[in-house]
């Protein structure tokens, strides 16, 4: 790979420095060098630093998680419904700024993607009819639960008192944690593999596409110009993520388009078209015009009229 050959090289040259150095030291001389090859290897891989700044994320992350007050709630153990929405709203401005950091202004597609699969994980949090709430005997304030829960052997679990709060059944809240940690798991691991660009190929049933697609998400003050791929063809190093596009065929008054999001005038009982996601989706993209569709195929040779 272009970056173990870049460590390779960069590894030589700082062993060259201390050769040369050691060379010219004065008899009995000694010569203290501190040099972070970590951190200097990371500013020239935007991998390896996105995978580290991850890496933190998850940790905090896993901090949070263990920290969350545990409650009773019909006679089942719950975490107070707000100290989980906090801690994913945390985390993925975390991650957020973690991806942006990276190469900044120019991560967009991949923050979209994580900021989508978070927030679906948010609104399997949104309150349900019958909600289910816990109250903590002499505990009135939060300061009071602070209190309690200062006192050792005494667990908020074991506390049943005054005011109303809502809460989320533990196991709930342990398979939507382990939601986000799936998402913050997918990111490291394409970072730390190196992976987080494709080559991504477009193919169209009506010939000579022009296929543009945009970050589904856009930084603040970042707004990049549509790529375009002409059908069939491809482009290399597209950043994983999520993807809005348009595929226009044919011109002026006759021409023909099919577009993601699906815009509010689509004929009704029409398929919708799949976004264009590079993360959980296959680098191969097709656009059937027929039936007024794209979406991602296994590969170049299932596109087909």
């Amino acid at each position: 790979m272009k970056t173990d050959r870049w460590f390779t090289r960069a590894a030589a040259a700082v062993l060259a420095g201390f050769l040369v150095l050691a060379a010219g030291r004065p008899a009995g001389g000694q010569i203290s060098i501190n040099v972070d090859l970590g951190k200097l290897f990371a500013k020239k891989n935007p991998s390896k630093q996105l995978a580290a700044q991850v890496q933190a994320v998850q940790q905090a992350f896993t901090a949070g998680r263990k920290a969350l007050p545990t409650v009773t709630a019909n006679g089942k153990p719950a975490h107070p419904r707000q100290e989980v929405v906090n801690l994913i709203a945390r985390t993925e401005a975390d991650l957020s700024t973690a991806i942006d950091q990276t190469k900044p202004g120019k991560m967009g597609p991949l923050v979209a993607w994580t900021a989508d699969a978070i927030d679906s994980v948010q609104a399997q949090l949104a309150t349900p009819a019958g909600q289910t709430t816990v109250s903590f005997h002499g505990a009135s304030t939060p300061r009071a639960v602070a209190v309690v829960a200062s006192l050792g052997n005494l667990s908020l679990a074991s506390v049943t008192a005054g005011p109303q709060q809502n809460t989320v059944p533990a196991d709930t809240s342990d398979r939507l944690l382990d939601q986000v940690e799936n998402v913050l798991s997918r990111i490291f691991f394409l970072a730390d593999h190196d992976d987080l660009e494709v080559k991504l190929w477009v193919g169209s049933t009506a010939p000579h596409t022009a296929f543009s697609f945009w970050s589904q998400g856009q930084i603040k003050g970042a707004t990049p110009a549509p790529k375009i791929i002409r059908t069939d063809g491809k482009q290399d190093h597209i950043l994983r993520g999520l993807y809005a596009y348009k595929a226009t065929w044919g011109q002026g008054a006759v021409a023909q388009s099919i577009q993601y999001p699906t815009p509010v005038e689509a004929p009704a009982g029409q398929t919708p078209s799949e976004r264009l996601d590079l993360v959980k989706g296959t680098s191969f993209f097709c656009c059937q015009f027929k039936e007024g569709y794209c979406g991602h195929v296994a590969k170049q040779e299932e596109c087909h009229p």
